[in-house]
């Protein structure tokens, strides 16, 4: 029984030596030879030698050269290495000679799981490698924010790791040393939400890198720093993902006043004047219950059932229900032309005067104030919805013209005198007499083109007249011409009574 036990000790003792042999071997396809010999017994071995190798490596040499005696025994052990890469678009690194690669070892790992590539996967969306992909994910980054990723990470190795993170900002195809971000992870990690402060996206991400760009995350005990977006590393894991951006919240309404489209710009008193209003939704938030005013200008009154006028402003009876971004919509308003309304060129304004967001809460539009307060815009530029200058891009006008047919009252006064100018009512035949026509303009537009027609009876003889030219003693016609408003011109006609 002693021998036995002594036996089988030694024994034991060669395995254990062997296994401490393998937990020492570096990550790389190798082989394990684990060696065993007898190395005592109470009677004599008739064909070897117990104990007659000083060391392991005596025995390995022994079972290289093909010497070992029959109580002498090694078992040799081939070790296989694997590999996990990433799966981004080539340009990144990720297949080929300088592939992110990373040995597969045990407790060090990105989220749950590890799983092994012959070698990277590139595909446009990074998700060819979708097993092992759940260490972290990117979510749709705002312009200009910054970026902290939340990464899932084990390290139940022996030595502290690190945890290293770059996105493609700049969109040129590689992780460059200025898009990294990195965290230590320490030992005994399991599962722990590592947090990996990245440098802020780009004011402009969502223009310039519209159809989106790149993340990749590497674990390793190895050494991580930002120019190790590629190459092999000694163990641990990489992932990489797709990374889309999104502009700012911008909350911007829009609004054009233009005369409808089957509308004259020049309308006479008493005529109906139709105006379109659109409003756009010129930024990425969706609107609400919006609400427009129209400010009634002197000359024009509502004559549209849609809206209610209060104190020379109208209000649209029902606001706009929603308008979606990128979207636009349009009301129309009618007014009458009052009859005493002057001639000229008048404005008709409106404007947003109320809004919310889709769920009805209160916004801030990015370039105006919605009010009803038509005072506050004075630098209106008509149909310019873009305008930098201070011109509110909720409020605009519109024009028409209003042409009134000229009104007149030409009044004609006639008198008779003699020759010396005083009034006469009786005359004799043969006297001579003047009849005095006065025509004047009692407005109160100007007059033109006024003629006056005054022919001599039969029973007086024309002399002679002042009209120099004017007159036309045959017809009777006085051409009188224009006369402003409040002007007069006189016709003296001298004849003798027959």
């Amino acid at each position: 029984m002693r021998k036995l036990t002594n036996t089988k000790a030694l024994l034991m003792s060669f395995c254990a030596i062997g296994v401490l042999m393998a937990a020492n071997q570096s990550w790389a396809d190798s082989t394990i030879t684990n060696c065993a010999q007898v190395s005592a017994t109470v009677e004599q071995d008739t064909d070897s030698s117990p104990a007659n190798k000083a060391s392991q490596a005596d025995l390995l040499t022994a079972f290289t050269g093909g010497t070992l005696e029959d109580d002498e025994a090694c078992a040799p052990l081939t070790v296989q290495s694997i590999f996990d890469l990433g799966d981004a678009p080539t340009s990144y690194g990720t297949d080929g000679a300088t592939a992110a690669k990373h040995e597969i070892v045990p407790g060090l790992m990105l989220g749950g799981t590890v799983d092994e590539e012959a070698d990277g996967q590139p595909t446009p969306e990074a998700d060819g490698d979708g097993a092992d992909e759940d260490g972290y994910s990117v979510p749709v980054l705002t312009d200009g924010q910054a970026v902290t990723l939340k990464v899932t990470a084990t390290n139940t190795t022996d030595k502290a790791a690190t945890l290293g993170c770059w996105i493609d900002y700049n969109g040129n195809g590689t992780f460059d040393e200025t898009e990294y971000g990195g965290a230590p992870v320490a030992i005994g990690a399991a599962g722990s939400i590592i947090d990996v402060v990245m440098p802020a996206a780009p004011a402009d991400a969502s223009t310039t890198l519209k159809d989106g760009t790149y993340a990749r995350c590497r674990l390793s005990t190895d050494t991580i720093d930002g120019t190790k977006a590629t190459g092999a590393l000694v163990d641990g894991e990489v992932e990489d993902t797709k990374v889309t951006f999104t502009a700012q919240p911008v909350f911007d309404l829009a609004l054009v006043k233009r005369l409808a489209a089957e509308q004259a710009a020049s309308v006479k008193p008493g005529d109906t004047v139709k105006f379109t209003i659109e409003v756009t939704n010129q930024g990425n938030i969706d609107a609400k219950d919006i609400a427009v005013t129209d400010y009634i200008p002197t000359g024009l009154t509502l004559a549209d059932a849609n809206w209610t006028a209060a104190a020379g402003v109208a209000t649209l009876n029902t606001p706009i229900p929603a308008l979606a971004k990128g979207d636009k919509t349009t009301v129309e308003i009618s007014f009458t032309v009052n009859t005493d309304a002057t001639a000229g060129t008048i404005q008709n304004a409106a404007e947003i005067s109320a809004v919310t967001d889709s769920v009805g809460a209160a916004v801030t539009d990015v370039d105006s104030t919605p009010d009803t307060n038509s005072a506050n815009e004075t630098g209106i530029v008509d149909d310019v919805i873009d305008n930098t200058d201070g011109d509110e891009d909720d409020h605009d006008i519109a024009e028409i013209t209003i042409t009134v047919d000229p009104k007149v009252d030409i009044e004609l006064v006639k008198t008779v005198t003699d020759e010396a100018g005083a009034a006469v009512t009786t005359v004799r035949r043969g006297d001579t007499v003047i009849y005095v026509l006065t025509a004047t303009n009692k407005g109160p537009d100007n007059a033109t083109g006024v003629t006056v027609t005054d022919q001599l009876p039969s029973t007086l003889t024309y002399v002679s007249d002042d009209s120099a030219g004017n007159y036309v003693s045959a017809t009777g016609q006085w051409t009188v011409g224009d006369l402003a408003n409040g002007a007069n011109k006189v016709l003296k006609i001298t004849a003798t009574v027959k």
